[in-house]
This record gives structure tokens, sequence and C-alpha cells, in this order.
């Protein structure tokens, strides 16, 4: 293929910081369902007295906490991915801008 353009290294650049947005924005999501998550709440009360006699509310309580963790995990895993592509496009944007900045002081 040869050597990529500058055109091309700043696209590919600019979609890595477009991907990184991405994970973001669904990392915001899952840190909203984990919210709506915990504000599920079902107490005794909500149950009838043989749901609760057999212990349905505990584990109605416990698959509700399961469900946030889980969402909140996701929500960290996705920053994660956000921050790893961030810092790969920062790295290629000095790496670029030192190669350039080289190119010029030589011709």
């Amino acid at each position: 293929m040869g050597t990529p353009s500058k055109d091309m290294i700043d696209a590919s650049i600019k979609a890595l910081y477009t991907d990184a947005g991405t994970w973001a924005g669904m990392a915001d999501q899952l840190d909203a369902m984990e919210r709506v998550a915990r504000g599920l709440t079902l107490s005794t009360f909500e149950f009838s007295g043989l749901a609760h006699a057999v212990g349905l509310d505990e584990v109605y309580n416990n698959l509700q906490e399961r469900m946030a963790s889980l969402l909140k995990e996701g929500s960290a895993n996705f920053d994660s991915i956000a921050g790893a592509l961030r810092t790969a496009a920062d790295g290629y944007a000095r790496d670029e801008e030192k190669a350039v900045h080289r190119m010029k002081k030589i011709y």
C-alpha cells in the first residue's frame, strides 16, 4: 500500500478519538441504567405474604444488586476502552507531530 498520506493519518487519529467518544457515551448510558436499576427497589410491603415467606423479596433484591453491579462494571470497562483509544490517538498524534517537525527541519 505504501506510506500513508498526512490526510490518511489525520483521519485515522480522528477515528480513534471518535471511537473513544462512542465508548465513553455508552459508558454514560450504562451509568444511567445503573442508577435506574438501583432505584427499582421493592420492599416486603410490595410482595405478598407468601412471596415473602418463600424469600422472593430477597431473591429480587439480590437480582437487583447483581444487575446494578454488572451495569457499573460494564460502564467501567467501556470507560477503560475509551481511555485506551484516547491514549493511542494521543500517542499517534504526538508521533506524527514529531515526524513532521523532523522532516521540516531536514528540508
